[in-house]
């Protein structure tokens, strides 16, 4: 049995352990291709930082656009009710302020998150072009490589057996990781459709109101 030693690589995503025959020098294919093994580790390091931090930032977006749909079903009741209310009504006048109050609520609500949702949204779609670059970059450059390696194994210093299991290591990372960016899909794309329908939404009742009565509107509250 010939004598190998291990040598093991500390990384933030997980330790590369490997074993080599100290009697033979790598072969340039081989370098390359562990070179590429390390820089699939930074690689996907960053995009694991990248996916948590942006379900961080993703989370409260879901909240904020529910409390925005609440504050549209009420004004909408209210207006509503205004719109089939007569003259005369004692009630009319405070359902007027009310819906007002509303229309006023829903705008300033907007206004406290619309920017960081569009800088979020530019973020997650950057995300998108950038692990699409990843993936190309993993199937037809890094891991052509590692073929490579192991069909001339004989002519390589690092031990196949060691190689081959810690490149399984690194696919159940892989794995693990792109469980967690479905995740972040999944909630990007649900605030991002459901905002969109309910902007819609609110820009039609925004313009029936207008329409109705522009004082209920204000001077300074922006159709949204």
């Amino acid at each position: 049995m010939k004598k190998t030693e291990t040598r093991s690589t500390p990384h933030p995503l997980r330790t590369i352990i490997l074993r080599f025959d100290p009697a033979k020098e790598a072969p340039e294919f081989e370098t390359l291709a562990l070179e590429s093994f390390r820089e699939l580790h930074d690689r996907m390091w960053e995009i694991q930082q990248r996916i948590q931090q942006g379900r961080r930032r993703a989370f409260p977006f879901t909240l904020l656009i529910e409390d925005a749909e609440e504050l549209f079903r009420q004004a909408k009741d209210k207006f509503k009710h205004l719109k089939v209310m007569i003259p005369e009504n004692p009630e009319k006048e405070t359902v007027w302020a009310q819906l007002k109050d509303l229309l006023s609520k829903i705008n300033e609500h907007l206004l406290g998150f619309i920017d960081e949702l569009i800088n979020e949204t530019e973020a997650f779609y950057a995300y998108d072009d950038y692990i699409f670059e990843y993936d190309q970059w993993m199937n037809d450059v890094a891991f052509p490589q590692f073929d490579e390696v192991f069909k001339r194994y004989e002519e390589c210093a690092v031990d196949m057996v060691s190689f081959d299991r810690d490149l399984d290591d690194f696919k159940g990372v892989l794995s693990a990781v792109k469980r967690q960016e479905s995740k972040y899909y999944d909630m990007m794309n649900e605030a991002i459709e459901h905002y969109s329908e309910l902007n819609e939404e609110m820009a039609n009742l925004f313009e029936e109101v207008e329409d109705f009565d522009p004082e209920l509107l204000g001077d300074d509250l922006d159709s949204k």
